[in-house]
């Protein structure tokens, strides 16, 4: 028959068939007439209510006959229509504990706060988060919560390890996560801010040494130069709260905790490189913090570096020859930044309570026998490094040579080991402006060993082909500035003897040390001129160097060979000096060899062979500097000009062709002769009236050599002296 459809409650017409069972009722069915009887076996699927006859409208519902018979079926697109016009219900406020557990778990931690144990809880293992300011609040903050829970369960239950050790791994995670503020150093003022610093550096201190010592992982991170390159700012904002919370103090505590079982533990050691990682990264943001480190602890942290770096834990095994620990050999990498600085207070700090006793003993067993590895190697010459700086300092000076540092230096030099040339080096460094140590070292019968690097002699045999070029030109320089020192310390009045042993020296074996001092100048001779084309090229135009003022040019000339050649000039002007005619003969004969003039014996033509030599020393007392006060540099300016007056400065040696365009180096050129009598004249300015009298004829003959080009444009015509130092 035909059965009848309501939709949503319509009304369809029923099925025509006979019997009472197929006409429709006028009433609705109850609930009890749509559903089964009680204890009927009948399943009734929620989505079907059973009825033979159509029992009037029932919302949500349609009545047919389907599939599982006659009945009401659910109308499930009136349904889903009905429920989207319905208005969403209320929301619910989230109270202080669901907001923390939804930022946990944005940020990637699991929320309540626990430690997350078989899922990512670094919220930063993805390269591709990005960290800002909502994100650095709720790490900062939850690092705070559980820092705080940690103190509190250790203070309610100190001898129940059990009872708080879950909250020391969800700390040690909290400080892992902050480690991804290490790529975002323009937040470091806003970490600052929240006075996160302090409590990190409060857990250096903590009972926990695993959370002690990546404390100081994170900030060996957060410092690192890497990390604050783009952004000095904030590299300075946390180096600036770092010190403000007593960092130094804090830092130097746990160097000394942990050093002491470092050798025993990988993990003590490391957290040792870790702080010694801090004092680099923060001397490399902020170089004028060493004054705070000297001034903080009575200069604790500073000293503490000087004497791991000297320390020898020995040989860790019996078949073991490696000596030098990874730490140690840190530590006097650190230790060769913080004497190399321009604080002069580290370097007294170190030199003073037996600090240049202990870096001599450092490198004393080095006589006998050569690094073993490369490690050693480097931690060696950090340790030289950072005496040479020290040495800058007179008083480090007098140190020096009191602790015999001149005669352990001479026996490495003869030694022939690794270690020659950085005893070269560092004997350079003693004898720079040191008249005691220059007494000394001719004394300690130096000049032999002096002489022989300065001849070449004596290297280390076999060299690496690596090392050789670098190594034969290092050790030549530094030969020549010994020889210079020992010429300029010593005179012929108060050290005649050790003064004519020095002389003498370039008369034996036939002058063998003339020839190879003018050899030194033609080679040095070439290197400048090289350097000077370059420059040429470079200043054009478009050059990298272009608009670059003289005194930029003059230090680039300087690391081109310049320096030695002044050397040279000074050695040779100094050998010419002695009136030796058997020195002066042999010398003016090799300059021959180099030159386009001849010399036949005529003082004119010895003049011009000179002239070269007396133009380097001028450039050289031009450029004098008065780093340690205008009385040296006026005393070292008057010593180069007796040279240049002993090689016939102030003679009438003007070039007949010289001819002047309005250029200034002319300009120079023919006024020389006149700066060379004024010259002559200010040697030889008595002291009859006195010194003050005599200095003060002395600065107004030097005021006008330089007004006639001497210095260049150095001469403040205005200035008066008034006995003033």
């Amino acid at each position: 028959g035909r059965v009848g459809h309501a939709v949503s409650g319509g009304a369809f017409p029923a099925a025509c068939c006979s019997g009472p069972t197929c006409q429709m009722s006028k009433r609705p069915a109850t609930d009890d007439e749509l559903m089964p009887p009680p204890g009927s076996s009948v399943r009734v699927p929620a989505s079907y209510l059973p009825c033979k006859t159509f029992q009037g409208p029932r919302p949500g519902y349609f009545f047919r006959l389907g599939d599982t018979g006659p009945g009401y079926y659910v109308d499930r697109v009136a349904r889903d229509a009905a429920t989207r016009a319905m208005p969403p219900p209320p929301k619910r406020r989230k109270n202080a504990q669901e907001l923390l557990a939804d930022a946990e778990a944005k940020a990637g931690f699991t929320a309540g706060g626990g430690s997350g144990r078989g899922t990512e809880s670094n919220a930063f293992a993805d390269d591709s988060t990005v960290l800002d300011e909502t994100g650095l609040r709720k790490l900062v903050l939850q690092f705070e919560r559980r820092y705080a829970a940690n103190q509190q369960l250790r203070l309610k239950h100190p001898h129940s390890p059990e009872k708080f050790v879950d909250s020391e791994v969800d700390l040690d995670e909290s400080l892992r996560a902050l480690s991804g503020l290490a790529g975002y150093p323009e937040l470091y003022p806003e970490f600052c801010r929240l006075n996160a610093v302090p409590s990190i550096l409060g857990l250096l201190s903590h009972d926990n040494p695993d959370i002690s010592a990546h404390a100081l992982e994170l900030l060996h991170e957060l410092t690192d130069a890497d990390s604050v390159e783009s952004h000095e700012q904030g590299g300075l904002a946390l180096v600036t709260s770092f010190v403000k919370e007593s960092g130094y103090e804090v830092l130097l505590a746990s160097l000394v905790r942990f050093s002491k079982n470092e050798l025993n533990s990988s993990e003590d050691a490391s957290a040792v490189h870790h702080g010694l990682g801090i004092v680099e990264n923060v001397l490399e943001i902020d170089p004028e913090q060493v004054g705070e480190m000297v001034a903080r602890c009575d200069g604790g942290l500073p000293v503490w570096i000087l004497k791991r770096a000297t320390r020898s834990f020995g040989k860790k095994n019996a078949g073991d020859d490696d000596s030098v620990d990874d730490v140690r050999s840190y530590a006097a990498e650190v230790l060769a930044i913080l004497c190399q600085t321009d604080n002069n207070e580290v370097k007294l700090l170190i030199g003073k309570d037996g600090g240049i006793d202990r870096l001599l003993r450092a490198v004393a067993p080095y006589k006998k026998k050569d690094p073993t590895n490369e490690s050693e190697r480097e931690w060696l010459e950090n340790v030289f490094d950072a005496q040479c700086a020290c040495l800058a300092l007179p008083e480090n000076r007098d140190l020096f040579v009191q602790n015999e540092g001149l005669e352990l230096m001479l026996l490495l030099m003869r030694s022939k080991k690794h270690v020659r040339v950085a005893a070269i080096k560092t004997t350079d460094h003693a004898l720079t402006n040191h008249k005691t140590g220059s007494e000394r070292f001719v004394d300690a019968l130096g000049l032999k060993s002096a002489f022989s690097a300065f001849m070449g002699k004596g290297k280390k045999k076999n060299p690496s082909k690596a090392e050789s070029a670098d190594v034969a030109a290092e050790e030549e320089e530094r030969a020549v500035s010994v020889v210079a020192s020992l010429f300029a310390n010593l005179d012929s009045d108060g050290d005649a003897p050790r003064y004519g042993r020095l002389c003498a020296k370039f008369v034996e074996d036939d002058f063998a040390k003339c020839d190879r001092l003018c050899e030194l100048w033609s080679s040095y001779v070439g290197k400048v001129a090289h350097v000077d084309a370059k420059l040429a090229r470079d200043t054009r135009d478009g050059g990298v160097l272009e608009g670059a003022d003289e005194d930029e040019l003059y230090v680039e000339r300087l690391g081109g060979g310049l320096y030695t050649l002044e050397l040279l000039g000074s050695i040779i002007g100094s050998a010419y000096a002695t009136k030796h005619e058997g020195i002066r003969a042999r010398l003016l004969l090799q300059l021959e060899q180099n030159s386009d003039e001849v010399w036949d014996g005529n003082e004119d033509a010895a003049l011009r062979l000179l002239r070269p030599v007396r133009n380097v020393l001028e450039t050289h007392a031009e450029n004098i500097g008065d780093v340690d006060g205008e009385e040296t540099q006026m005393r070292r300016r008057m010593r180069v000009v007796k040279l240049i007056v002993a090689l016939g400065g102030g003679r009438d040696e003007a070039r007949e062709d010289e001819v002047w365009d309005g250029n200034e180096d002319a300009a120079l050129r023919l006024l020389r002769p006149v700066r060379n009598v004024l010259e002559t004249h200010a040697e030889n300015i008595g002291d009859v009236d006195g010194e003050e009298t005599q200095m003060r004829r002395r600065m107004r003959v030097v005021k006008l050599i330089v007004a006639l080009g001497g210095g260049r444009d150095e001469a403040r015509e205005d200035e008066v002296w008034d006995g003033n130092e």
